[in-house]
């Protein structure tokens, strides 16, 4: 008999949260899931009954990512998957510094959000690969080392800065900082920049 998952929505928006409900029931047979509206909501039900698995908008009410998914950890203690909407670099940094298992897209289908759920539950990370066009983690010979100023590049996308942001912020040229995110994508064998924010987070590179 297959094990049934007990889920908890935590999102303030009833068409999104009755849309993840649905995909979740057609995904894990006999599955249970309770919706919350807000973080106090949804505190109140995990203490009734920790669910297995917290489904949740990392902007809850309000709250940064950060905010969202230490207190949830705090005061629920299940593993939690958080959407990133388009690729938002800063979420996506956030949501995993603070403790989250796995960050999806929104828009993303059925069957990445259940891969996500199955990562998050054995204890693995997992990054939507339309947020990190990869999953895999690591350079290729196992060097994560970046330079100081490559470490303070990365932070600086991590936090949501652009090239040229960085580039006025560092006093360099847009052709310098592109050639340190070359060098950055290189050694942590990273396809996009927030595929390299999500190894660094991983590998505590980034603060």
């Amino acid at each position: 008999m297959a094990e049934k998952i007990s889920f908890l929505i935590v999102d303030d928006h009833p068409v999104l949260r009755q849309g993840i409900s649905a995909v979740l029931k057609s995904q894990f047979d006999g599955a249970t899931v309770r919706e919350a509206d807000s973080y106090d909501q949804a505190v109140e039900l995990g203490e009734k009954a920790t669910p297995d698995v917290i489904v949740a908008d990392p902007n809850l009410g309000g709250l940064d990512a950060t905010s969202t998914v230490s207190k949830l950890r705090r005061s629920i203690g299940a593993p939690i998957v958080v959407f990133a909407d388009n690729g938002d670099m800063r979420v996506l940094a956030q949501a995993l510094k603070a403790g989250a298992r796995a960050c999806v897209r929104k828009d993303s289908s059925a069957e990445v959000l259940a891969e996500a759920i199955t990562a998050a539950r054995s204890g693995k990370f997992y990054i939507d690969e339309a947020l990190a066009d990869g999953a895999t983690y690591g350079g290729e010979d196992g060097d994560l080392t970046l330079t100081d100023r490559q470490r303070e590049i990365l932070q600086m996308f991590a936090d949501g800065f652009h090239t040229e942001k960085v580039a006025d912020a560092l006093g360099l040229s847009t052709e310098t900082i592109r050639t340190h995110t070359k060098r950055i994508l290189a050694k942590l064998n990273a396809n996009t920049r927030t595929h390299a924010v999500a190894i660094a987070v991983r590998a505590q590179i980034l603060d």
